[in-house]
């Protein structure tokens, strides 16, 4: 059955993407919905990826399934099937209908905290379920934060930094995630094509990051090179993933201020002055907590769209 929004993005992906997946499969046709919710080859469309995402549950595929739940706001059921429910006997259907795009993606408003540099917070940006969601996404995955590495453009260990990271690779993203990109892109205005591969960053006690800037020297060979195929790193977006911690805040030495959310709430800087030029002033550090684990959800944007 080819669900109403679905037909023409349906129609869409089969025309333009190398080697489609089966629509026939469950798993094919829940990476078919991500594509249509965040435009990625496909006109973006939130309708249609969700109906892709209902046919990718109807077709018994338990992250599809679970998604549906959560945007329904089914929790329980959401949680259920995360932890190995069989077979749910569920209308799939009955909970598509429920999902209300403009309640997902409307973006609560953002309050100035500093004009030079630019930070804004955006307090209740997150509910509390869905920084959990985000958290069960990478539990088991983290590996030792890297930086950037100045001569190669690569990344590398070093010691300014000794916590753990988790990158949210597209082929592991979900519904909910692009929901809260696009919350991003609306307070931000910027698209979210401009994202770079969003990260869950954990900080155990003792854990930092050492005083650093989040935008790309060009002076360095490494990043000049990185700059100049994928463009400036323009704005730093945070989301408070917990707060059952003591300690751990983000802390802008050259302003002498510090931010340590409550959870669900964001912080975002600008990393450049309104003409692109590196705005020093935001540098700032990741402290360690003193007593409990911290999470936050942590977005890079560039100055131009990331290849897809």
């Amino acid at each position: 059955m080819v669900l109403e929004h679905a037909a023409v993005i349906i129609a869409e992906v089969v025309v333009t993407t190398v080697e489609a997946q089966n629509l026939t499969s469950g798993a094919g046709a829940h990476i078919h919905a991500l594509r249509a919710a965040e435009g990625a080859g496909v006109p973006q469309n939130w309708e249609a990826a969700l109906d892709l995402l209902r046919l990718s549950a109807e077709q018994g595929f338990s992250p599809a399934q679970a998604e549906l739940a959560a945007l329904a706001g089914q929790w329980d059921l959401s949680r259920a099937i995360e932890s190995g429910l069989p077979d749910p006997a569920e209308d799939w259907a009955r909970l598509r209908k429920l999902i209300r795009v403009e309640d997902w993606s409307r973006a609560p408003p953002k309050r100035i905290v500093s004009a030079r540099p630019r930070i804004a917070a955006v307090p209740g940006f997150a509910s509390a379920e869905l920084c959990q969601w985000v958290i069960s996404r990478v539990r088991g995955k983290l590996s030792p934060a890297q930086v950037f590495d100045p001569e190669t453009g690569g990344t590398r260990r070093e010691s300014v930094r000794n916590n753990s990271q988790c990158y949210l690779l597209r082929d592991e993203s979900d519904f909910l995630l692009c929901f809260l990109r696009a919350r991003m892109a609306s307070i931000m205005e910027l698209p979210v094509s401009w994202m770079e591969v969003p990260m869950v960053l954990h900080y155990a006690p003792g854990e930092q990051f050492l005083p650093h800037v989040d935008f790309l020297d060009v002076n360095s060979p490494g990043l000049a090179a990185d700059v100049a195929q994928r463009g400036q790193r323009v704005v730093t977006f945070l989301v408070s993933l917990n707060d059952e911690y003591e300690g751990g805040e983000t802390e802008f030495t050259e302003l002498k201020r510090q931010w340590k959310g409550a959870r669900g709430s964001g912080l975002f800087f600008w990393n450049v002055e309104p003409d692109g030029t590196p705005d020093h002033r935001t540098r700032h550090a990741g402290l360690p907590p003193i007593s409990g684990e911290k999470w936050l959800l942590s977005q890079w944007v560039r100055a131009r769209p990331m290849s897809r």
